[in-house]
């Protein structure tokens, strides 16, 4: 087999296990599921299985990783985007939202525990991102100061953990508790987002 049919192979055998794996992860969580589940509902063996991914940890950290670069992706965008500071800071908001809703599981998981091992060319990788990610939504800030819309005496790396921890806990509590803000406080989830992400701005600005 060539070099080049081998390469292809392992990608096809690679995105087909993720994809599977995170489907049956979204559906019974991640201790229910088996590396032997895995590979049937695969169609691969498990030995090829485990050619590509040495523990069931991995694939659900490979998995963790894509959501890690669609949230830098997001955090781009905020820095880089057109409109106002308000209107970028909105729009990443309520993406990072859309995400959570559609899959809440690994969206959790991005801001949870992860290895860093940097001998693992993954954690590496997963390290890299978030870093990097850091420093987009530092940009992003930065932006907001030149803007004259941010405190010039703001400290800027503190102030990014504290809108990823805040934006984050803000959504997880409108998914979890949507129908507790209906009836107690006769707000949509919709209403609420909007209601919370406005007073966490009011408190960068």
């Amino acid at each position: 087999m060539s070099l080049k049919r081998k390469e292809r192979l392992k990608e096809i055998h690679t995105t087909c296990v993720l994809e599977t794996a995170e489907e049956l992860f979204e559906n019974k969580g991640f201790d229910a599921v088996s590396m032997d589940e895995v590979a049937f509902n695969t169609g691969i063996s498990k030995s090829t299985v485990y050619v590509y991914f040495k523990s069931k940890q991995i694939i659900w950290d490979s998995i963790v990783c894509k959501y890690m670069e669609l949230l830098l992706e997001d955090a781009k965008k905020a820095a880089d985007g057109e409109g106002s500071f308000e209107d970028r800071y909105y729009r990443l908001c309520f993406d990072i939202a859309d995400k959570f809703e559609k899959h809440p599981l690994f969206c959790k998981s991005t801001l949870g525990k992860i290895s860093v091992d940097m001998e693992q060319e993954l954690y590496k990788k997963i390290y890299d991102i978030g870093e990097q990610t850091n420093e987009e939504i530092a940009r992003f800030i930065r932006s907001g100061i030149e803007e004259g819309v941010v405190r010039k005496d703001i400290d800027i790396y503190p102030a990014v953990i504290m809108m990823w921890s805040s934006i984050s806990g803000i959504i997880s509590m409108a998914n979890d508790k949507e129908e507790y803000l209906k009836l107690r406080f006769g707000m949509t989830k919709e209403e609420y987002l909007k209601k919370a992400f406005r007073m966490l701005l009011e408190g960068v600005l």
